[in-house]
């Protein structure tokens, strides 16, 4: 196993301490009552960080800064593999999905952006297959690539900056207070591009999605198998 692929194992292994971490805190009863073993926080006045989310978001860095690495490498000595291409984008996935539906459960990220992030992925693994069975690549687009570096920093900005780390009594610090709703910014604007991108990845792939002669060439091919089939069949009667 190359150096890529390590390094991209290594994301796919800190996905679950992540994880494990940010179920550890309980912020005010809005996770089950099984988590919350682990509520230490630090801070001053109005802003309590939780060190589980603290060690967590450390090592979201680190995962978001070895999505970069092992690309790197990979181009840069030709290390590129089938394991590395799949893996890589299913870690990425993993990663950013879970961490979604972590925040949605803690109330730091509404559940509307967390379903719009995770259906576009969706969607867009479904029209890769769709080209891929129609022997077509599809490009990778730079609005896709704005949309991931967007929904990564804001991710990042979340672990230390969420609006359950601020006392919501308090106007500007609660869930729709100013001060929230520029830390959500970043989420705001991955959301919007990731339908952009979705859709103008439809957009251009729209021929092949939408040929319908895909499906009538598999029609005849299987009549004219069933034919030559018949065929056979009626010479070895004949022998």
């Amino acid at each position: 196993m190359n150096w890529a692929n390590r390094i991209t194992l290594f994301r796919i292994i800190l996905l679950p301490a992540i994880v494990v971490l940010m179920m550890l805190h309980d912020f005010n009863g809005s996770v089950p009552s099984f988590f919350g073993v682990w509520n230490q926080t630090i801070g001053a006045g109005n802003y309590q960080l939780p060190v589980a989310y603290l060690v967590a978001g450390i090592l979201f860095i680190l995962a978001s800064l070895s999505d970069a690495l092992d690309g790197y490498i990979a181009r840069k000595h030709h290390l590129v593999t089938t394991f590395g291409k799949f893996f890589d984008a299913i870690a990425d996935k993993l990663l950013t999905n879970s961490v979604l539906v972590m925040f949605t459960i803690a109330n730091i990220i509404p559940a509307w952006i967390c379903i719009i992030l995770i259906c576009r992925d969706f969607l867009i693994d479904v029209v890769r297959q769709v080209l891929a069975k129609a022997n077509v690549v599809m490009a990778a687009n730079k609005l896709g690539k704005y949309r991931a570096a967007f929904e990564m920093l804001g991710l990042t900005i979340l672990f230390f900056l969420g609006s359950q780390m601020f006392d919501g009594t308090a106007q500007m610090y609660g869930e729709y207070g100013w001060l929230n709703q520029i830390v959500m910014i970043p989420m705001y604007i991955a959301t919007v591009l990731s339908i952009i991108s979705a859709a103008n990845y439809i957009y251009l792939n729209r021929k092949t999605l939408l040929d319908t002669g895909l499906e009538k060439t598999t029609v005849k091919d299987k009549a004219k198998k069933s034919k030559d089939t018949e065929t056979k069949v009626r010479g070895n009667k004949d022998e």
